[in-house]
């Protein structure tokens, strides 16, 4: 008993040090602040450079949104929540590989809506079925490390507001947008229709060649984007990508036509960033822009970091000591589960239970005490024990006293005879130094010591057990 509690003991003081020293060896790390370098677009963030006004604005005007956690494959699958319109808005934090890109615009040629909102989008994803060619222009900057996106000044500086170019959807309600100085700005450039490949169009086949290299173009060399055939979808001659805000350098917004999707094209994430989207009528533009078509809007929050595949308790708690102490815990159980489970040593036989009472012992040696006629060992026995009771209980020694003062205090104490008493004393002792008794004798003197044992009042009486 005492050995498992100091091994309890031992147990709690050693967890008791670990904590203590992980929360010691514990150094906060400071929360780095956003940046237009290395911005966070995630609807989660709640930064200058997030996009979680947005999607609070969509939510309590009643827009049905979503934040999509699953890659661009699950598209296909998800139909009883299936988004009609992706939000991608970039710097992503997660590149499209090539199987994602074939996926997505697999399903934006069959009717989908891809939202996207960067100032440098891959290439693959800005691309259309019809006879044009898509690219965006970056803004050429010395440094964005200065540049404190939550100050509208800084990121608006000798930047002119944005106006519609023409009356559509997207430009609804919508006077003048104000971009940041970084927004880059959209090209189109168009095919002839005798340079253009075909009228049915891989969803899947290489960005469109302009113009002015339509002489370098070889119907054998291999596409940009992966091989697998996607379905061909009829592209009508007349489509052609439509631009709808710009101001007096740049064409900010447009869209163009997939297959039977549209992708949509906004040059500067600060326009619906939270940071941004409260100047003039930016706030109007991004809801027109997500929300112009019926159905789910999803947030892509995949390429975000935010994957289905991302273990949420392990990213609760990163950044703090309980991992850590979680993780040690867990190894200091798993080693006590293991010792308890192994023996280390030779194997020790099971101990015999002890099978005789403390009763067999006494019944035996009296049985034998019987046959035997031993009346000297029985009269030793009881009389040893009354002398040495009666002792105790009148206060004398009784290694010391003799046998005629303990008489004459015995005979006192139970007004009894002194010499009876003490002649009665004589005849036990004279019995166990040899002398001749019988069986009647050996009772007649047990039961007058008794006699005066229950005078004396040491007399032993039956526990009764409930």
């Amino acid at each position: 008993m005492r050995q498992r509690l100091l091994i309890s003991l031992a147990f709690i003081l050693l967890i008791i040090l670990l904590v203590g020293l992980n929360a010691a060896s514990y150094v906060q790390k400071e929360k780095t602040p956003d940046s237009e370098h290395n911005p966070n677009r995630s609807t989660y963030n709640a930064g200058s450079t997030g996009t979680r006004a947005l999607f609070d604005l969509l939510a309590e005007t009643g827009r049905k949104v979503a934040r999509w956690h699953e890659p661009p494959s699950a598209l296909d699958f998800n139909d009883k929540n299936k988004p009609k319109t992706l939000v991608v808005v970039g710097k992503i934090r997660r590149e499209f590989d090539d199987k994602e890109i074939e996926k997505l615009l697999r399903w934006v040629s069959e009717g989908g809506k891809l939202v996207i909102i960067d100032r440098e989008p891959p290439s693959e994803l800005i691309t259309t079925t019809a006879n044009w060619s898509v690219s965006a222009v970056p803004e050429i900057e010395p440094s964005l490390f200065g540049i404190d996106p939550l100050d509208q000044k800084q990121m608006t500086e000798k930047t002119i507001a944005a106006k519609p170019t023409q009356p559509t959807v997207f430009t609804k309600g919508v006077n003048a947008v104000q971009p940041s100085r970084f927004a880059s700005s959209v090209i189109f450039e168009h095919f002839s229709d005798e340079d253009f490949p075909t009228k049915n169009t891989n969803t899947s086949a290489s960005p469109q060649i302009p113009a002015e290299k339509d002489k370098d173009f070889d119907e054998d060399d291999e596409p940009l984007l992966p091989p697998t055939p996607a379905p061909k979808v009829e592209t009508k001659a007349l489509d052609a990508p439509v631009a709808h805000l710009a101001n007096n350098e740049k064409t900010l917004l447009a869209d163009f036509p997939f297959g039977s999707g549209q992708i949509i094209f906004l040059t500067d994430p600060y326009i619906v960033s939270n940071g941004g989207i409260s100047l003039v009528d930016n706030a109007q533009l991004a809801v027109n822009i997500v929300a112009s078509s019926e159905g789910i809007v999803a947030f892509d929050e995949y390429h975000q970091g935010y994957g289905a595949g991302e273990n949420r308790l392990l990213g609760y708690f990163a950044g703090t000591p309980l991992a850590a102490i979680f993780l040690q815990l867990a190894i200091l159980f798993g080693s006590i589960l293991f010792t308890q489970s192994r023996r280390f040593a030779r194997p020790l036989p099971a101990d015999e239970p002890n099978r005789l009472s403390k009763l067999e012992y006494v019944s035996a040696m009296a049985e034998l005490q019987r046959r035997t006629k031993a009346y000297d060992l029985a009269i030793e026995n009881i009389y040893n024990e009354f002398r040495r009771r009666a002792a105790r209980a009148l206060g004398v020694d009784n290694l010391t006293v003799s046998r005629g003062d303990l008489a004459k205090i015995i005979a006192e104490r139970a007004e009894l005879n002194a010499d009876e008493v003490e002649n009665l004393m004589f005849k036990c002792e004279d019995i166990i130094y040899g002398g001749q008794t019988n069986k009647k004798e050996v009772l007649e003197i047990t039961s007058r010591l008794r006699v005066i044992e229950e005078k004396l009042g040491i007399k032993r009486t039956k526990t009764i057990r409930r």
